[in-house]
C-alpha cells in the first residue's frame, strides 16, 4: 500500500489494549516476601475496590509484545566509539542484542543516542522555536481536486500548509478530524519544512554520517543504507494532533523516529503503534522515550509497508511530542 492508503475501519476500535510493567523495580515488601518483578501485577488492570498504584516517574510504558523501550539497562558493552567534531563522544549499544530483537520483531529502540548534555541542546532548542517557526501541516486538503491530480500530476503529494491567522484552518481541522472519526485517513501536526533549511540541528547530522549508517546495517542487515534530507523532518505533536492509520509505503527500507520528549506519559496521547494487516489489531506500541532511536521495517508481515499511526495528543497537554523522523533508503 502506498503512503495515504489504509484499509478496514480503524473506527472500531483495537483488539489489543496497553499493557504495563514494572522494569527492574522491587520493592522493601517484595524483597522481604522473596518476589520478583515478575510477580507483579500489570498496573493497567487493578481488580475492583482495589487502589490504583503510584506509577514511579521513571518507568516506561510497554506492552509485553517483546520490545523493551531500553533493553532495561544501559549497556555496559560499547561497540564502537566515534568523536563528533572533537565536542563529544558516542558510545553505541552492542550489537548482538539489538540485532537478536530485530531478527524477532523488525522494530528496536536505541538508547542512549546522543550524551545527557547534547540531546538536552537539541531537545530545547526545537522547544524553544515559536509556533510560527512551525509549518501547521494539514491533511486531505477539503479545496483540493486529488482525483484531478492524479492523472495530470501524478507521484505529487499534497497537504495543506496553514499558516498563522489562516482563517479557514478551523474548518480544515474539522475536516480532519471527520475523516478520522469516519476510518478515513487524515492527520495534522507542526513540522519542519523545507529541507534544505537550516531546521536540522547539527548534532543530527550523526544520523546521516557512515559510521552510524554501518552500525544500522549491522543490526538490520540491510547494506548500503543511504540518507537523503528530503526524506527527513522534525515533528512537532501538541494538543489535537495525530496522524492517522497510513503505511510509508516505499519511502525507505528503514523508518526511523528519534524521541526528544522529556517526561512523556501514556496519558498524554501522542503514542506510536503498529498495526496488522487487519488495521485494528495494535502490534506495538511506543511512549516516546526521551533521548531513543526507534527504527522499523518498513516491509512488515511479508507486505510493503507497516500500517502505524500517532494517537491523537490530548487537550490540556502542556508538554509537546518532539521527533526527529524519516527514512534510510
Amino acid at each position: 500500500m502506498a503512503k495515504g492508503q489504509m484499509g478496514g475501519d480503524f473506527s472500531q476500535g483495537y483488539n489489543q489494549t496497553i499493557d504495563q510493567e514494572f522494569l527492574g523495580i522491587v520493592s522493601p515488601q517484595s524483597e522481604e516476601m522473596g518476589t520478583t518483578q515478575d510477580d507483579f501485577e500489570s498496573q493497567a488492570w487493578p481488580k475492583s475496590n482495589q487502589i490504583h498504584p503510584n506509577i514511579p516517574n521513571d518507568t516506561r510504558v510497554r506492552p509485553r509484545l517483546g520490545m523493551s523501550p531500553d533493553l532495561d539497562t544501559n549497556p555496559t558493552t560499547v561497540f564502537l566509539t566515534k568523536e563528533v567534531d572533537d565536542k563529544f563522544t558516542l558510545n553505541f549499544p552492542d550489537i548482538e542484542p539489538l540485532r537478536q530483537q530485530w531478527e524477532q520483531n523488525k522494530a528496536i529502540n536505541i538508547t542512549p543516542v546522543l550524551p545527557d548534555l547534547q540531546a538536552n541542546i537539541v531537545r530545547d532548542w526545537y522547544m524553544n522555536q515559536p509556533n510560527d517557526w512551525w509549518d501547521r501541516i494539514i491533511y486531505p486538503d477539503p479545496d483540493f481536486d486529488y482525483d484531478k491530480s492524479a492523472i495530470e500530476n501524478p507521484g505529487y503529494y499534497h497537504m495543506y500548509n496553514a499558516k498563522a491567522g489562516d482563517p479557514s484552518i478551523e474548518r480544515r481541522l474539522q475536516h480532519a478530524y471527520d475523516i478520522n472519526n469516519n476510518g478515513g485517513f487524515s492527520y495534522t501536526y507542526r513540522r519542519t519544512g523545507d529541507p534544505t533549511g537550516d531546521y536540522l540541528h547539527p548534532y543530527l547530522k550523526i544520523f546521516q554520517s557512515d559510521v552510524f549508517k554501518n552500525y544500522l546495517s549491522k543490526i538490520t542487515g540491510y547494506d548500503n543504507l543511504g540518507y537523503s534530507d528530503a526524506h527527513t523532518f522534525v515533528s512537532n505533536y501538541g494538543p489535537g494532533d495525530f496522524n492517522g492509520p497510513h503505511t510509508d509505503g516505499d519511502n525507505g527500507r528503514i523508518a526511523f523516529v528519534y524521541h526528544l520528549s522529556k517526561d512523556w506519559r501514556p496519558q498524554y496521547g501522542g503514542l506510536f503503534m503498529r498495526m496488522d494487516w487487519d488495521w485494528q489489531t495494535v502490534n506495538k506500541v511506543i511512549v516516546p522515550p526521551f533521548n531513543t532511536l526507534s527504527i522499523f521495517d518498513t516491509q512488515w508481515q511479508g507486505q510493503q509497508g507497516a500500517p502505524h499511526l500517532v494517537s491523537e495528543v490530548a487537550q490540556g497537554c502542556n508538554n509537546r511530542r518532539i521527533s526527529y523522523t524519516g527514512w534510510y533508503l
